[in-house]
């Protein structure tokens, strides 16, 4: 049965989940909007028993997130049929979805909807979930690309009239000759590049439409034109579940949430999702993500025999380590294996899925180790966002300089996980190898000591706890570059790094010449401000009592007699300097160890010879 932690740490996302038994067989596949609320209703009892009987074999949940819920459709449609689980309802009839089908294999293509694919030379788009967007779709298509719908074979067209369709403007009438061939298939080929997921121009001329109509006041129009936007807009979505190729190809996500690091792999075959898999990796802390990439595929395809004719990987693996695994997976595979870096259309929507769920997996193990029943907080996930980080920023610290006139000069490190400040984290810095009015040194210095001693013996490393997903220094671009000469000094790499600069609120990245702006009620901009404001707090607190503690030294100790001990004992005994001051003799005498010869030479530093 599943248990309520199992149940907390499910996604509240569209896509699938798979129930296994405790043989690890899949028993029941279901699609949901949120995979959470709906396997819970599953769960919840009525008359002692669960809503579904068939949860009481269910001991383990798998997942896998989609974009939406007509994703999620197409893909249980797959799991179903390749795990046949005991437990869902089989349609007798194996319903079909409906594809677009353009005729490339004629002089003059016309494009159509269909239930069948068939070897013809055609080329076919989908599958819908549903018949009606499939027509919207088709509708707008021909009003941007007035190809012609009728059935007329390609080598009798030219024996026909300009039909109603051309009068409208929903055909251009190759008929007729009113366009050559070659004009013809160039708006052939402007459908065909909007099926294939590159939409932008076709979505931007709706748009115009929709616009102008609004315009003119044609409401109706102008809604008819949103519609169909929206159906354009969904269509590419519906593409990644199911397409049709018959390449196999392997999409690899990856995602870090601070020290756990998670790669998801979405298999097609055939054209078809057919699952994922996650796997965790160790010793991650040091390593970026083209090392752990090349290493996970290394040995994930070592030990299996099902590697195919693509794999598509992520941007930050970098060309020169993508051409080395091509050729090592190629030895191993013994036949051509490409390695591939999407950067639009249909297979990066595809790898960009991979990497949700390797971030759905990756928060779930971080959740689990630390007992943490919560999710990832928003303001976190959107600063990771914004500053395009490989790491959910779960651990940042933040450094901040307190002093006057170079005097007294203090580094603070403050250090906030999950969202939260982590006072047990905090630690503050007397700076001591720098003389006069220096903010970059003193920045230097502290960074230098804070991880120094974190790669030092097991007693520092436990002083400074782990390691950070993200570094914050108070300040400017100054700043930032001083912090970069010491993290490069100690060839530290691997931790992302970024000033704010309190003035404009502006954010500076390495290696980034403009700095980032973002909105002052953006959540991820409030939690840097956060780190930064604590930072400077608790730096100049501690400025402050070494100030004040510095104060009272130089007064007591120029009195005659008055040390160290004698001191402590004053303060411990009336409280504050300005009590001393205001003590008479007799009060001065009642502390422990001050004699009457103390406590009149006390008295008269103040109040007489020597007082202030």
């Amino acid at each position: 049965m599943i248990t309520g932690d199992q149940l907390a740490l499910l996604p509240n996302q569209p896509g699938v989940y798979l129930m296994k038994n405790a043989a690890g067989d899949v028993v029941y596949v279901g699609k949901a909007i949120d995979i959470q609320k709906r396997v819970r209703s599953h769960c919840q009892r009525r008359d002692g028993r669960p809503a579904s009987p068939f949860v009481e074999h269910v001991v383990q949940v798998d997942v896998i997130i989609t974009d939406s819920d007509a994703e999620a459709l197409l893909l249980e449609y797959n799991l179903i049929k390749k795990h046949n689980p005991v437990f869902n309802v089989k349609l007798k009839d194996d319903k079909r979805y409906p594809y677009i089908k353009v005729t490339t294999q004629e002089d003059y293509p016309r494009a159509y909807l269909t239930r069948t694919v068939e070897p013809d030379g055609a080329q076919y788009f989908g599958p819908y979930p549903h018949v009606t967007p499939a027509r919207r779709t088709l509708s707008a298509l021909h009003e941007i690309f007035p190809i012609r719908p009728c059935k007329y074979e390609s080598d009798r067209l030219l024996q026909v009239r300009p039909c109603l369709d051309y009068e409208m403007g929903r055909c251009c009438a190759p008929c007729g000759g009113i366009v050559t061939r070659e004009e013809y298939l160039q708006l052939c080929q402007g459908l065909i590049d909007f099926l294939r997921g590159r939409p932008e121009a076709v979505i931007r001329v709706l748009q115009e439409k929709m616009q102008a109509c609004s315009e003119q006041l044609l409401f109706e129009k102008a809604a008819f034109y949103r519609d169909i936007l929206e159906a354009a807009k969904q269509f590419a979505g519906r593409q990644k579940m199911m397409q049709h190729t018959v390449e196999n190809q392997d999409f690899a996500g990856f995602a870090r949430v601070h020290d756990i690091a998670c790669v998801a792999v979405i298999r097609r075959r055939g054209g078809r999702v057919v699952g994922t898999s996650h796997h965790f990796l160790d010793d991650v802390s040091q390593a970026g993500t083209p090392e752990i990439l090349n290493a996970f595929l290394i040995q994930f395809y070592a030990v299996n025999t099902d590697i195919p004719k693509e794999i598509f990987l992520p941007s930050t693996i970098g060309k020169e380590s993508s051409t080395s695994l091509e050729k090592a997976l190629s030895r191993l595979a013994e036949k051509p294996v490409a390695i591939k870096i999407p950067v639009r259309g249909m297979k990066h929507a595809m790898l960009q899925l991979a990497e949700k769920n390797a971030a759905h997996y990756a928060e779930k193990q971080y959740r689990q180790l630390r007992g943490v029943k919560k999710g990832v907080p928003p303001e976190v996930i959107a600063l990771q966002e914004s500053l395009k980080l490989e790491v959910l920023p779960l651990r940042i610290e933040g450094y901040d300089i307190s002093n006057i006139q170079g005097n007294e000069a203090v580094g603070a490190m403050v250090v906030f996980e999950d969202g939260k400040p982590c006072k047990a984290g905090y630690r503050r810095f007397k700076i001591q190898g720098v003389e006069g009015i220096n903010d970059y040194a003193m920045m230097q210095e502290m960074l230098r000591r804070r991880f120094q001693h974190g790669g030092g013996d097991e007693v520092e490393k436990k002083r400074f706890a782990e390691p950070p997903d993200l570094i914050l220094i108070d300040g400017g671009k100054g700043h930032l570059r001083a912090a970069m000469e010491v993290l490069d000094e100690l060839d530290i790499q691997h931790f992302p790094i970024c000033s704010l600069a309190k003035q404009e609120e502006e954010i500076y990245l390495p290696g980034v010449p403009l700095p980032i702006r973002l909105d002052r009620r953006h959540a991820g901009l409030r939690l840097l401000q956060q780190v930064r404001d604590e930072a400077h707090r608790f730096g100049i607190t501690y400025h402050r009592g070494l100030r004040g503690k510095k104060m009272r030294e130089s007064s007591l100790r120029q009195i005659p007699g008055i040390g160290p001990a004698k001191e402590r004992a004053l303060l411990r005994h009336l409280g504050s300097l300005e009590k001393i001051r205001s003590a008479s003799v007799e009060e001065l005498q009642t502390v422990p160890g001050i004699a009457e010869h103390h406590a009149r030479r006390i008295y008269d530093y103040f109040h007489g010879e020597g007082g202030e």
